[in-house]
């Protein structure tokens, strides 16, 4: 019976030194996986104000078109309207 205690105590000492060191590579590789995705979190961050930089630039763009579009439009209108007056005046006088 002592040989079996023996044995068993000393496959006890074995089971529990490997469960340690499972433990510890487990706290390992979860401290690991939380910095990547911390440094991740960061980098999606920093991608989004990016986005919405670029985003915000583009819509000033946007606006700026459609404002030289309104004024190219109003002074070939009143070109377009000119014209024919100045025509019409200059074949009466």
């Amino acid at each position: 019976m002592t040989d079996q205690s023996d044995g068993w105590r000393e496959y006890q000492k074995l089971v529990l030194n490997e469960l340690q060191r499972l433990d510890a590579s487990l706290e390992k590789l979860t401290e690991r996986i939380e910095t990547a995705i911390k440094h991740e979190r960061g980098n999606r961050m920093q991608q989004e104000q990016n986005v919405a930089a670029e985003l915000q630039r583009i819509t000033m763009d946007v606006h700026a078109l459609k404002l030289k579009a309104s004024l190219f439009g109003c002074l070939f209108g009143l070109l377009g309207g000119l014209v024919p007056v100045i025509v019409a005046t200059w074949l009466r006088g």
